[in-house]
């Protein structure tokens, strides 16, 4: 899943499409969180600082719905 933040300067990336599929088809998914940086001519680069390892927590959840403080409805999609 991708959530552009909504300023347009930050991409968020994770491997799980959805949680429901994961535990179907990839059981022993390691779930993780990146961090695009888009600058202001459009230029892309991963922040190497910001990586989120959800396999080191309890309960080991999945990193698939991404929701933004302050977020409309493109990023509370279930709201």
């Amino acid at each position: 899943m991708i959530q552009l933040s909504m300023d347009g300067r930050r991409l968020y990336v994770s491997n799980s499409p959805y949680s429901t599929w994961d535990n179907q088809f990839y059981p022993n998914l390691e779930s993780w969180l990146l961090k695009i940086d888009i600058a202001e001519d459009g230029s892309m680069s991963l922040d190497e600082s910001f990586y989120v390892d959800f396999s080191t927590i309890p309960g080991r959840p999945r990193a698939y719905e991404i929701h933004l403080p302050g977020g409309d409805v493109t990023t509370e999609i279930f709201a």
